[in-house]
């Protein structure tokens, strides 16, 4: 029932018990009267002198977690009102679900509090707006206001050890690409030089900076110094998944995850390296990371952040091979690694154009369904599998993502954890 409402019925009973007393007078009928009288004076009350400027502030121990991790959430929270409060309900619109603080306040007015949420998988949130209630002793009268959400959180993906199959190559290839740049870096100017007044704190190179024990920064011009492109393919028909809505589709999910090792290991070994997603649509460059604000001041959260909203295009495939402007800020011969659950005609035509322009292409699957033996491929008289002899004939690396079985998050929940 609306507050409107519940006043209505209180005016009507105060109306009716008042005509009883009139009509047949006695000690009920007037304590009755009394009764619905101070009920609905309550509720007026309550109304007129109701919380005012409510002001709810949240503290989180960090803007980013990764999948799984439980996050502390600090409420602190302030309002004014002129009466007394026997008590209040603040109800939050959580990532992990509504949680409910009951508070007996009386003349206070500020109140903090903490919870946990546990078991989100990784993507983009926000918290809702909520409703702070209060109300008389014994519920007849209940109000509430709207409260603010708009707190962000971003749950990044999980980034797994190398598998046992995996650890031996995808070194060598790491190993590779390092020693590339060691040559390379004899060559050229230094990327980095002592920090000067105005430079942006997101390019400061720590590495450099522990070394030489002077501040050091990047060089604005390293960009064509990328050795490492990862590419993340969202098409739906590099999956075999019957709704491309659904974010946690098994393949799909262990492709940003092996997306996330890669740029753990790249930034662990200071590769450089540019980030590809949606078959181009959108790039992240290493290099470029001080121009995107203090909140992706380290580029590989950065990064990580992009891979946290990464789901599966409602389009059956992504026109990746009209697109190969998007490895124009990688230098040429550098090593490109991608990403999908099985190859279709597409993305293969994109990779042995990126061969074409002189780049090293790594192919990574997902869908057990493609990774079979060559003998088997060769009987196959699907596209996918005509798509990806084809790439094996060009001379592409292919291999499975070994990790087939994705750790389990728990429970998605929200827990008190008291003031």
């Amino acid at each position: 029932m609306t507050a409107l409402g519940q006043r209505m019925v209180s005016a009507v009973m105060v109306v009716a018990f008042a005509s009883l007393y009139q009509w047949h007078g006695g000690k009920a009928a007037l304590f009755l009267s009394i009764m619905a009288f101070l009920m609905f004076t309550g509720g007026l009350l309550l109304h007129w002198f109701r919380p005012r400027r409510i002001h709810i502030r949240r503290k989180i121990h960090a803007n980013r977690i990764e999948a799984g991790e439980r996050v502390r959430v600090l409420v602190k929270l302030e309002f004014d009102c002129r009466i007394p409060l026997l008590w209040i309900v603040l109800c939050e619109n959580s990532p992990a679900g509504v949680h409910r603080k009951l508070i007996f306040p009386g003349t206070r007015r500020q109140f903090t509090y903490q919870y946990e949420c546990s078991g989100l998988r990784r993507g983009l949130y926000r918290w809702d707006t909520g409703r702070l209630y209060w109300g008389d002793m014994f519920g007849w009268n209940t109000l509430s206001a709207e409260t603010a959400g708009g707190t962000p959180l971003i749950v990044v993906p999980q980034a797994t050890a190398w598998g046992k199959g995996d650890s031996v190559e995808f070194a060598a290839m790491i190993e590779g690409t390092l020693s590339e740049r060691r040559n390379s870096q004899g060559n050229r100017s230094p990327e980095f030089r002592e920090y000067q007044q105005g430079d942006p704190l997101g390019r400061v190179h720590w590495k450099s900076t522990a070394k030489t024990g002077k501040l050091q920064t990047f060089l604005p011009d390293t960009t064509d110094l990328a050795s490492l492109g990862i590419l993340v393919y969202e098409g739906a028909s590099g999956y075999d998944v019957k709704q491309p809505e659904i974010m946690d589709a098994p393949a799909f999910e262990r492709v940003v995850r092996a997306a996330a090792r890669w740029i753990h290991t790249a930034e662990r070994d200071d590769v450089p390296y540019q980030l590809w997603m949606e078959g181009g649509d959108q790039r992240y460059d290493a290099q470029d990371q001080w121009q995107h604000g203090p909140f992706h001041a380290d580029a590989e959260n950065y990064g990580l952040d992009k891979l946290a909203g990464a789901r599966i295009s409602k389009a059956q495939s992504v026109s990746v091979s009209l697109r190969t402007e998007m490895l124009d800020g990688l230098a040429s011969g550098s090593r490109i690694v991608v990403l999908t659950g099985k190859l279709d005609q597409v993305l293969a035509e994109w990779i042995i154009s990126a061969i074409g322009l002189g780049y090293r292409v790594e192919v990574q699957l997902t869908e057990t369904s493609q990774v079979v033996s060559t003998d088997r491929l060769m009987n196959g008289l699907g596209d996918d599998c005509l798509s990806l002899e084809r790439v094996r004939h060009s001379g592409v690396p292919i291999h499975s993502v070994t990790d087939h079985a994705l750790s389990s998050l728990g429970k998605v929940e929200v827990t008190d954890v008291g003031a």
